[in-house]
């Protein structure tokens, strides 16, 4: 019974050898059966077969190779989890579109279009996705090659691979940068809580914005190279106490469909249960539900300055921006207005007539 597939990712010299080895063992001192998919292009390179040096092969022929493999175990692994009676967890050591910080958009839309997959699917076939950001940003002095014989990056190009690796993964729905603003003990045990966190009481730590958009946010976009997703989030009727959530996610042209549970617990946090269900499964709860509430939006997620960002677009031009800490937004998004605890600006309670603003 496959519970979670989680993803650590980020530069190099991030920790994510040691926080796998934490992770293992807390979850399974928590009773559950844990697989870690290890590193693919590390496990590559120590074989041989690597895009540098003598007898290498092009960047695009190697990450086209690491895509088949991954592909590969991760099914494998999903498969397996979904054979036993106890709650798995699958941790991969990087995923899917790290290939995507090594050769160009182009290339990867290539590779994916090779295999007929769809990058919304991928994506969303990732519970969780962590970013440790390499100690080249903020302790270089703490930066070494000696624990991986695969890793050859000085420190400005582990601060380059690390950006890269945030943008890659920028449009995950339930991405979580670790930064070094705490020591490395502190930092692991920021991620074990992460995951925790998701896995049992979901604590409301982001916070939400009202901002306006000057000219410069188009490109913004461009120069970013973000993703833009499509979002219907269905609101059905339920008992006092109790939300159910319908969500519909596109990109390209491609779905992927979530049924959300939340409960009011007495202590205000919410426990949360989500569900990946099939497109019949939606359609199906959807014609034998009462709907209260249909929102559409057009949802922007970017990194910047290492920071995770979540930007939602209405219609009639209200646009709401959620993270954690404000710091250094990009100057094409301006803030007006803290609305976290602001009942209008809950999704469930948004109606297509409310007005936002644009900056001109």
């Amino acid at each position: 019974m496959l519970v979670a597939k989680i993803c650590l990712t980020g530069g190099p010299c991030g920790g994510k050898s040691t926080a796998l080895s934490k992770i293992e063992q807390t979850l399974t001192d928590n009773g559950y059966k844990v697989f870690v998919i290890e590193e693919t292009a590390t496990r590559y390179i120590n074989a041989g077969i690597k895009p540098f040096g003598e007898d290498s092969i092009s960047m695009f022929d190697f990450e086209g190779e690491i895509l088949k493999e991954q592909l590969i175990e991760e099914q494998a692994f999903t498969k397996t989890a979904n054979l036993l009676d106890k709650k798995c967890i699958i941790l991969c050591d990087r995923g899917i579109f790290d290939i995507k910080s090594f050769i160009t958009n182009e290339e990867f839309d290539y590779l994916l279009n090779k295999h007929n997959l769809s990058k919304i699917k991928l994506m969303d076939s990732y519970n969780m996705v962590i970013n440790l950001n390499t100690v080249a940003k903020g302790k270089p002095e703490l930066y070494t090659l000696d624990n991986n014989t695969a890793r050859s990056e000085g420190i400005k190009e582990a601060i380059i691979r690390d950006d890269k690796c945030e943008d890659a993964w920028s449009f995950h729905q339930n991405l979580k940068i670790i930064d070094n603003s705490t020591n490395f003990e502190e930092k692991i045990n920021r991620v074990i809580n992460e995951i925790t966190n998701y896995l049992g009481i979901e604590k409301r730590h982001d916070k939400k914005y009202l901002v306006e958009l000057n000219d410069d946010f188009d490109n913004f976009i461009k120069e970013k190279e973000l993703v833009k997703t499509k979002i219907k989030q269905t609101y059905l009727y339920t008992d006092k106490g109790c939300e159910i959530r319908l969500r519909k996610r596109t990109v390209d042209n491609n779905s992927t469909y979530y049924i959300t549970v939340k409960k009011n617990n007495y202590n205000e946090q919410k426990i949360v249960t989500e569900e990946l269900i099939s497109k019949d499964e939606y359609e199906r709860i959807l014609e034998s539900r009462q709907i209260i509430n249909e929102v559409e939006k057009q949802r922007i997620s970017f990194v910047h300055d290492d920071k995770f960002y979540k930007l939602d677009l209405f219609k009639d031009g209200l646009c709401i921006l959620e993270t954690d800490v404000i710091k250094n937004v990009p100057t094409c998004i301006k803030i007006i207005e803290d609305v976290t605890n602001i009942d209008d600006y809950y999704n469930v309670n948004i109606k297509s007539n409310k007005k936002g603003k644009v900056l001109k």
